[in-house]
């Protein structure tokens, strides 16, 4: 056993104190951070709270995934908008003009495109087509109703009309017929596209 008589007062009062120092340092900083029953269920309850809300976020998810695509089937007849009207517009018109192509029809035609406010419709908008020909055969507005039907839903007949070229030595048909695209706006297109749903999982927009 060691001689506390022989040693410094000097080195005994600061072994002392480094006894005193250690064990306030033991009691701060490591009997606290030992595991004990009150912690254990604290972290418990923590962590099951955490999981009820990954379930609940991931239940939300499926639902909205479903939603995104019911919605998506409904809006199968309609125009995506992907910017600006004029640039839907000129997609509409270069898309019609793959048509008449397809339909071999003359170059001496007239084609308008018109785009209208739908009366109590915030989301959705009309785009009309005004088709003129002037002394075009049967066989070439065959091909043009052809060529429409083929392309689908997202145009369809608003007018049609066909008239002889000539009343008395009639040779070919005179057609005037208006076609409508219905044209969704970006946002409801963000959405129907997923971007809403990568980017808020509990939002929800409706049409």
């Amino acid at each position: 056993m060691a001689n506390f008589s022989k040693i410094p007062r000097r080195q005994l009062f600061l072994l002392l104190l480094m006894l005193i120092v250690g064990f306030f340092f033991v009691r701060r900083y490591i009997s606290f951070t030992l595991p004990t029953s009150r912690r254990i269920e604290e972290k418990l309850q923590t962590l099951n709270s955490l999981r009820k809300e990954l379930q609940l976020q991931q239940k939300l998810s499926e639902e909205q995934l479903q939603e995104l695509s019911q919605l998506q089937e409904l809006a199968a007849p309609f125009w995506f908008s992907s910017g600006q009207r004029v640039q839907v517009d000129q997609e509409i018109t270069r898309e019609f003009g793959k048509i008449l192509r397809q339909a071999q029809l003359p170059a001496n035609h007239k084609v308008d495109v018109q785009r209208n406010k739908l009366p109590g419709a915030t989301h959705i908008q009309e785009v009309q087509i005004k088709l003129d020909f002037r002394g075009i055969s049967m066989q070439e507005v065959s091909r043009l109703f052809q060529e429409v039907h083929q392309y689908g839903s997202k145009l369809s007949w608003n007018y049609c009309r066909i008239e002889p070229d000539n009343p008395r030595t009639p040779k070919n048909v005179n057609l005037s017929a208006r076609l409508r695209a219905l044209v969704l706006n970006p946002e409801v297109a963000d959405y129907l596209n997923g971007e809403a749903v990568s980017k808020n999982s509990k939002g929800g927009t409706a049409l």
